[in-house]
């Protein structure tokens, strides 16, 4: 009997133990899980400060991109308005010219209104995604209020005396600056805001196979297509790819500018139009089609050089054609690129493709600089 008690006594305490034991684990677990929110909150808190130094705002604030609106700077300010909107401001998205056929996929199927046109931004508080440069910007920016710039390019000429937040990082989408903004302040987006980062992304890193791709931009690929409802993003960006290469019923200087950004440096200015195309044939067609635009670009935008990049970037095909505007464009691509630059007699081909963002412009800003200015 005393035995039978024994064996009680330790199956009890065994017990106790394992209780005490997992009562302990619970305790620890729901500690850190304490501790976790707490850290978190702070992070909240400590980004959130940044705005303190903005001050009181009145009026309403205009989230724009650049000109020639595509996916990245469209959805990229669709979706920072309704971040600025729940920390507290009258905040509003808006475009500086008529979206293209890729973002106007974009908005159609994930239910989005396009933005409002801005015509002049004189007076305005103004806050600049997926750029930094006059050229690029509204009318009459130097004499708004420009209160914050967040791109994904080098710095542009946009100076202010005020302070502002600049959040410029090489990632392959502004759109993912934005989505970390939002983590950062411990928003979740909206399933519209979702909808249009998930394009912004697919657009500019090219479905995630641009070598400007980061792990931020898969993550947020991965993370936004959940919030937007978008079960397969591979098929969303075929769509958006066809819908890019869509130019039935416009001009031919229609389709050079519907991509199109101005650049200066070492006392020149430049500008570059973006063409897609989907094979080899219609890259050769539209090379033809854009180098009669290229005779009259430059007097007609004022610039010293022109370039017309035509780019297949699509599954495993990445190939870019570039077409000069004049002898000077051409010893620009000559010097600066060499022997990776093949010229064909009308263009200059380059497999695998180059970027406008990664390589042509540093590229080119690179070896302007580098000539004596007049």
């Amino acid at each position: 009997m005393e035995k039978k008690k024994s064996v009680w006594k330790g199956i009890a305490l065994a017990l106790l133990l394992a209780a005490g034991v997992a009562a302990g684990v619970f305790i620890g677990r729901a500690g850190a899980a304490a501790g976790y929110r707490a850290e978190q909150e702070l992070n909240h808190r400590l980004n959130r400060s940044e705005l303190d130094g903005l001050g009181e705002i009145e009026g309403t604030i205009y989230v724009t991109g650049h000109k020639s609106p595509d996916s990245d700077t469209v959805g990229s300010s669709i979706a920072y308005a309704p971040l600025l909107r729940a920390l507290g401001y009258d905040a509003q998205a808006v475009v500086l010219g008529n979206i293209n056929r890729e973002t106007g996929y974009i908005l159609e199927t994930g239910g989005l209104e396009a933005p409002a046109p801005l015509d002049d931004a004189s007076g305005c508080n103004m806050v600049l995604v997926d750029h930094s440069d006059y050229s690029q910007s509204a009318e009459g920016l130097q004499d708004a209020n420009v209160l914050s710039i967040i791109d994904h390019h080098g710095d542009g000429s946009v100076t202010t005396g005020n302070q502002l937040i600049y959040d410029a990082r090489p990632l392959g989408s502004t759109a993912t600056i934005v989505w970390l903004r939002y983590r950062n302040y411990g928003i979740e987006p909206d399933r519209e805001s979702a909808y249009a980062m998930t394009g912004s992304i697919l657009s500019d890193t090219k479905n995630l196979q641009s070598n400007t791709t980061t792990f931020a931009d898969r993550e947020a690929l991965k993370e936004l297509s959940l919030l937007a409802g978008i079960e397969d993003t591979d098929a969303m960006y075929r769509e958006m790819y066809r819908a890019s290469i869509s130019y039935d019923g416009m001009t031919d200087e229609e389709i050079f500018f519907d991509d199109y950004k101005e650049y200066e440096s070492g006392g020149k200015s430049y500008g570059i139009g973006c063409v897609n195309a989907y094979d080899e044939d219609g890259a050769k067609s539209l090379v033809g089609r854009m180098t009669g635009v290229l005779s009259t670009v430059d007097a007609a935008t004022g610039t010293d050089m022109s370039f017309a990049q035509i780019s297949i970037f699509h599954d495993d095909i990445s190939v870019t054609y570039l077409v000069p505007s004049n002898e000077t464009a051409a010893e620009v691509i000559e010097s600066a690129f060499g022997d990776d630059a093949v010229h064909d007699g009308a263009s200059y081909r380059f497999e695998p493709g180059i970027s406008r963002k990664q390589v042509l412009v540093p590229a080119i800003t690179d070896l302007l600089q580098s000539y004596p200015k007049e």
